[in-house]
Parts: structure tokens; C-alpha cells; sequence
């Protein structure tokens, strides 16, 4: 935790205060000046990483369960490996905890040596697995998906850039149980439609309420829950997102759910967001697939005609409801 008097002079802007912060917690508190998203910290958020760095440096409670009912799989990559400690330890304070809980190295390298906090991870059950070349965003899940050819147990994908709620998992989790048939998100967007095409990513609305849909683009940034069908469709697919949509994995995901006759659901009512972990987006594929509209040229290679019949029927449904 930090000091009282440490954390009113990082409140003022003490820029000895907040470098004295940053090491207390080990997490830098200052904005990355190519940082794509505002990822600084508010003074709650502080003080939250620091009973999560707490936590890292005295926890002996293990990070899954055997009894657990989803495997949740990350991934990180170059200096983020330094800060992907302060997802894995949100998740590991959750009020359900997962059967297995995997982190996956983009480059072998990564793992030599291991940052501390991992390695403390590791005692406590974390699985830190090496991802073939090449999978990029992918292997966040495909290290699990491609090794498993009829899968049993749902998946939870998550982000190393965010810190979950304590309840987090346990959502998605109740989610499933209630419509295991569906993917359960916590961030949702709803592609809109006209003309029989789908508009570009970056005119998609927020979804509103929690009505399944073909319409619903779920996005693994908040986390997302997979049913075993859409596994074993992943698996059968294989890696042929790596020329359809080599840096899109919610888009691959997405489009093999829509083909594969699941739809998805929000878990809220609303879209959530939940707080970055400073000093993460300096790096990531914002830029890219957002501003530099690769999310629709991926799109448009990973969906097949069907595929968009089958959205824009569900987003005029929608739209049908809307008008009463």
C-alpha cells in the first residue's frame, strides 16, 4: 500500500512523488508520449495497483482451482512483459478462479528470465506457454484452441493491458452456465448494416442490453467467454487467420462464431471498459486496426456472403424492435 503522505504529493503532481510511487508499486505513472490511448492512472486506480503489488509480493493463494469451470488464456509481448503481473494478479484475486490460467509468450526470449512477479505467478499455478512465430494477437488463444481438438471446457480471453473487477470472472462464468450456447462479453459492439454490407468498424455503436444477436461484436480487451463449439470451429479452422486476419483475433473470432450459428451476447447492460494498466499503450494494434481502418480490410476477408446475411438480418431485427 502506499504511504498516505506519498500518495497526497502524487495527487498534486510531485513528479519525486510519483517516481517514488512508480517504484512502490512497479508500475510507471507517466503517460508514454506515443501512447495511442490515455492509460495514466487515477488515484484510485494507484492505489488499487498497489494492493495488487502487495498481493504479488505476499500471496501464497493459488491463481486457479481445480474445481473451476472456464480456462482463462492471455497474452504479452516485448516490454510488456515487464507489466503483465498486474492483469494476472487481477484475475488471481477474483471471487472465481479458473481451472487453468495461461499466459503465452509471442518470443521465446521473453521467458529468459522470467520478471519476478511471474515467477511468483508460476509457484502459485500460473502456465506460461511459448507461442509459435508468427501468431501475433492470436496467441492469446490459438496455443490452447489448436492443441485441443474437442474441447470440453469453456475459454475466457483476456487482455495483459487491463485490470479486471474482482467479479469479473464470475460473470462470465454465470453467463455460460445460464446460455452456454452463446459467447458472453463484457464490451460489445453492435455492427450496423445497410444495403445488405456491413458498415465500417469505426461507425459500430456500443451494444445496449443483453439480447443475443449475429449483430454483437464481442471484443476479448474486456474479456469474452467461448463456448466449446466455437473452440472446436476455431480448431477445425486452423490458422488460416494468419493471411485472413493476422492482427484481428476479435474479428477471426467473431466471424467463426457468426459462421458456426452462435450468437453473442453482452453480460451488462452496457458496454464496460475497464482501467488500463499504465504505461501499456505505447504498444498495441489501435493504431492500426481502428485508426488505420485494418479491421475492415479483415473484416471483409474473414466473412463470407452468409456470414453478412446473417448479421444484417439480425441488425434489421434489432432495428425492428427499436421502432417498436
Amino acid at each position: 500500500m502506499l504511504d498516505p503522505r506519498l500518495r497526497r504529493l502524487v495527487e498534486r503532481g510531485r513528479s519525486g512523488a510519483r517516481a517514488a510511487a512508480s517504484r512502490a508499486i512497479g508500475v510507471p505513472l507517466q503517460q508514454h508520449p506515443t501512447a495511442a490511448q490515455d492509460d495514466r492512472p487515477s488515484r484510485e486506480l494507484v492505489a488499487e495497483i498497489a494492493r495488487l503489488r502487495l498481493q504479488s509480493l505476499t500471496s501464497r493463494r493459488s491463481v486457479v482451482d481445480p474445481a473451476g469451470e472456464a480456462v482463462v488464456t492471455m497474452t504479452t509481448h516485448g516490454s510488456r512483459i515487464l507489466l503483465a503481473w498486474v492483469a494476472l494478479e487481477s484475475i488471481a484475486r477474483g471471487d472465481v478462479l479458473p481451472r487453468r490460467l495461461i499466459l503465452s509468450l509471442d518470443a521465446p526470449e521473453l521467458a529468459r528470465p522470467l520478471p519476478a512477479p511471474l515467477r511468483r505467478l508460476v509457484a502459485r499455478g500460473l502456465e506460461i506457454v511459448p507461442a509459435k512465430p508468427g501468431l501475433r494477437v492470436h496467441a492469446k488463444y490459438w496455443p490452447y484452441v489448436g492443441a485441443i481438438a474437442q474441447h470440453r471446457m469453456p475459454l475466457v480471453v483476456s487482455d495483459d493491458d487491463m485490470i479486471y473487477p474482482q467479479r469479473w470472472l464470475r460473470v462470465l462464468v454465470d453467463a455460460h452456465r445460464a446460455q452456454p450456447e452463446l459467447v458472453h462479453g463484457f464490451r460489445v459492439h453492435e455492427m450496423q448494416c445497410s444495403e445488405g454490407a456491413v458498415w465500417p468498424y469505426h461507425l459500430w455503436m456500443p451494444a445496449d442490453g443483453t439480447a443475443p444477436s449475429f449483430a454483437h461484436f464481442a471484443t476479448g480487451v474486456s474479456g469474452q467467454i467461448l463456448p466449446t463449439a466455437l473452440l472446436d470451429r476455431l480448431h477445425a479452422a486452423g490458422e488460416a487467420f494468419r493471411e485472413l486476419a493476422p492482427s484481428a483475433d476479435d474479428v477471426w473470432i467473431n466471424a467463426q462464431a457468426v459462421r458456426a450459428g452462435i450468437r453473442t451476447a453482452q453480460v451488462e447492460q452496457r458496454s464496460r471498459n475497464f482501467p488500463f494498466v499504465p504505461a501499456t499503450q505505447a504498444t498495441g494494434l489501435y493504431q492500426v486496426n481502428v485508426a488505420g481502418r485494418e479491421n475492415d480490410a479483415q473484416l471483409a476477408q474473414s466473412l463470407q456472403p452468409a456470414d453478412v446475411a446473417r448479421i444484417c438480418a439480425d441488425f434489421e431485427a434489432i432495428q425492428q424492435r427499436r421502432r417498436g
